[in-house]
């Protein structure tokens, strides 16, 4: 004998929350630093060393920033500037 189950679909709101916060119902959840940024954003992906990667992320938790995205960001721009 089996039993069958089903499973409703997943309820599409008539509107849309904004931010993600609202979506999963908390609203203290930061949005993405790229709403900010007013130019469309590409991707840029590349490998570091496991040591390097640590340290980065050692001095972003010692200055206070959350993401590491941020001062990479900010590294970047500093060295290649407009």
């Amino acid at each position: 004998m089996s039993k069958k189950i089903s499973v409703p679909p997943r309820p599409q709101p008539s509107n849309p929350p904004a931010t993600v916060g609202e979506w999963i119902g908390r609203s203290e959840i930061p949005e993405p630093e790229s709403r900010s940024i007013s130019e469309p954003l590409v991707r840029l992906t590349f490998d570091v060393p496991e040591s390097l990667h640590r340290r980065i992320k050692v001095a972003c938790a010692q200055k206070g920033i959350k993401r590491m995205v941020t001062e990479l960001r900010r590294i970047l721009e500093e060295h290649f500037p407009a």
